[in-house]
């Protein structure tokens, strides 16, 4: 029945209940600090999310803007908790904490701090949705209990997914065929954390790697015990690209958002009609010497004179003790090594017409002279006669269009060469040859060898044209061009040119020498086999990614850095080395397979396990060796290949012999796999 006994309670009878009822719903003191300690301890995981370390390592500029948030969190769980006799609603707790962030958010308008928008509306919407939430868990212990269980768990595993996330690689394999060799191609994506903006560079450094994004964060990676995949940690040195700042001054984000193009309209920039597009201003460029314990790093970034509106090209050097470089422990500081002149302007007659800032153009290479002289390579972005009053490239006196030779102890600076476009690619090999990559306009990409003082002719010769046209309008004549040095290669039309290597371990004997040369838009790494100085031809390797940075690894694989945001690297399949080393010690007297009957020697297709002279196509076996017997066993192929006289005597096989195990094994190795 219903029970109407509520009807006669008092008024304030009706009163008390509805305080016990008010009170029970009121989390305890204890509670609350467990809550907001709790919740405190997630947020410290955004800086590692975003940035990739922990926030006592953010740099100066990300520190101070995530110390402000932080502290309007706390203090928000603090209102809270001290309005907590007087709270009647949720409601009041979220426009407490939306007021206290609102001020820390005018702060940043004041001050015009330029932020992660990422992290400031994560940490804003956690605020709003964690400070009031126990006191919306209602008056059941058991709820709150789960509640709270859910945040610690979420809070202890929160270290464990982000070590995932920055450490481990997703891996995928695939097979590409070329004339040498057959490669094994790994892909691994999630190595790194996301850059603000495309780039990117690899180095060796002790018995590791760096890693340089284009927003100027360092990594240091390596391949883990088993040699499956690489693992990244992230090192608190932020290089001083001051992206932020150009941002602010340009109008529009340092980056732009995944699947926007840029603008169309000239309201991003106040209506002054010229873009600056922020997300080309980046670094460029990434060299390690290392000097017995100690380690210099350089790196090469553009940055930008606010006072001035003009921006530069700069080399910053940071030198410590490697092994403390690699724990991200050592306390050196960013170091200006050197800084191009002039500074290019923005506004004014004197700036790029069109588009102000080319950021692409900037060039940025970078490879060691000598152990006290750096060289530079520097592009003209885009003041080349055509867009700009001047061209910088043919004018000594500027520093744009040309590579710069550095010294390391003082930062003096000289030309090296002039009259270059964009040289993406230098590396010098071991006789000394300094090879660079330059890319053309629509066409003319080159393959260059520097020459001390050489004049490389750009704008007034080159095998491309402009953009749109059949012709380069500041060509001059033929007869004009004899003082200017030719490209050693020029493709066209235009594969994108960026970074090259020569091949100089081990790990592709048939290609050592050769340049391995990357490109951009054509997604391919080319060949290059030398021959008296000159490109004898060329092997496209196609990879199906932008590549931005090429290095040959410590064990001689193939490193590549693609605008996918992904690590490739490239080694020989297993027995490749050994088909290689068989097509150069084997292959002018044996087949490997039975395809026009038998060479001077017999066709070695299945021979592992095979009777010894037993072919009966190849009637040119010598007596001793049909005298042998036996079958051809792995260990008996090592004894014939290692001195085949001593095994067989009077053998007619004229190979000497081959001394190495290594040489020797791979070679079986191939042949096992001959059927």
């Amino acid at each position: 029945m219903f029970d109407s006994s509520a009807a006669f309670l008092g008024a304030d009878e009706l009163q008390v209940r509805s305080r016990v009822v008010e009170c029970s719903a009121t989390p305890s003191w204890r509670y609350l600090a467990a809550w907001y300690a709790v919740s405190g301890g997630l947020l410290l995981l955004l800086p590692a999310w975003k940035f990739g370390f922990a926030v006592w390592l953010l740099p100066r500029p990300q520190w101070l803007p995530f110390a402000t948030l932080a502290t309007a969190f706390v203090l928000s769980a603090a209102t809270a908790a001290l309005l907590r006799p007087a709270i009647r609603s949720v409601g009041l707790i979220t426009l407490c904490t939306t007021a206290i962030f609102s001020a820390a958010f005018l702060g940043f308008l004041v001050t015009r701090t330029d932020y992660s928008r990422a992290v400031t509306l994560t940490i804003f919407l956690a605020a709003v949705i964690l400070i009031p939430a126990p006191y919306a868990l209602g008056a059941s212990p058991s709820r709150r209990a789960l509640a709270l269980g859910v945040l610690l768990a979420a809070a202890a595993a929160g270290p464990f997914a982000l070590g995932l996330l920055h450490q481990v690689a997703l891996r995928s394999s695939a097979l590409i065929k070329t004339e040498y060799y057959n490669l094994d191609v790994e892909t691994y994506s999630s190595v790194f954390p996301k850059s603000a903006v495309h780039g990117g560079a690899l180095a060796r450094i002790g018995d590791r790697y760096l890693f340089l994004t284009g927003d100027g964060h360092l990594d240091v990676f390596g391949w883990n015990e088993s040699g499956d995949r690489p693992k990244a940690t992230p090192l608190p040195y932020r290089v001083p690209v001051n992206g932020e700042a150009f941002a602010a001054a340009a109008g529009r984000p340092w980056a732009i958002p995944p699947g926007e193009g840029l603008p169309q309209e000239d309201t991003a920039t106040g209506g002054r009609g010229e873009i600056l597009n922020s997300e080309s201003f980046r670094a460029y460029g990434l060299l390690v010497q290392e000097i017995g314990a100690d380690a210099r790093i350089f790196v090469s970034h553009a940055y930008w004179h606010a006072g001035r509106e003009c921006w530069v090209e700069r080399v910053s050097m940071l030198q410590a003790e490697r092994a403390a470089l690699l724990r991200g422990t050592a306390t050196a500081e960013w170091k200006t090594l050197y800084e191009t002149a002039p500074c290019l302007p923005v506004r004014g007659e004197k700036r790029r017409h069109g588009i102000p800032f080319v950021g692409y153009f900037g060039g940025g290479r970078m490879a060691l002279l000598d152990p006290q002289t750096l060289l530079l390579t520097v592009g003209d972005f885009g003041f080349d006669g055509l867009a700009s009053v001047e061209a910088q490239p043919q004018d000594p006196t500027t520093s744009y269009g040309k590579t710069i030779a550095i010294g390391i102890a003082d930062g003096s600076a000289s030309v090296f060469t002039l009259g270059h476009r964009n040289p993406e690619g230098l590396f010098i090999d071991q006789s000394g040859i300094i090879w660079s990559t330059e890319h053309g306009p629509q066409g003319g990409d080159e393959l260059n060898r520097l020459v001390r003082g050489a004049n490389y002719g750009w704008p007034y010769a080159t095998d491309g044209t402009d953009y749109g046209s059949f012709a380069w309008p500041l060509n001059k004549p033929q007869d004009e061009q004899r003082g200017f040095q030719a490209p050693v290669f020029a493709w066209v039309p235009s594969i994108g040119i960026s970074n090259l290597v020569a091949v100089e371990h081990g790990l592709f004997p048939q290609w050592r020498g050769d340049l391995l040369i990357a490109s951009l838009r054509a997604q391919t790494l080319f060949r290059a086999r030398i021959r008296n100085g000159n490109v004898a031809y060329l092997e496209a390797i196609a990879i199906g990614s932008r590549i931005r940075d090429v290095a040959e690894g410590h064990d001689g694989r193939i490193l590549l850095w693609t605008d996918d945001d992904t690590l490739v690297s490239l080694r020989p399949r297993t027995g490749s080395s050994g088909e290689a080393l068989f097509a150069e010690k084997c292959s002018g007297c044996h087949q490997a397979a039975l395809i026009s009957g038998n060479r001077i020697g017999p066709n070695l297709a299945g021979v592992v396990g095979r009777r010894v002279a037993s072919l009966r196509s190849y009637p040119d076996y010598s007596p001793s060796l049909r005298q042998l017997g036996g079958t051809w066993s792995e260990k008996r192929l090592d004894a014939f290949l290692k001195d085949p006289n001593a095994l067989c005597p009077g053998t007619s096989m004229e190979f000497a012999g081959d001394a190495s195990v290594a040489d020797r094994a791979a070679i079986i190795g191939y042949l096992g796999t001959l059927r």
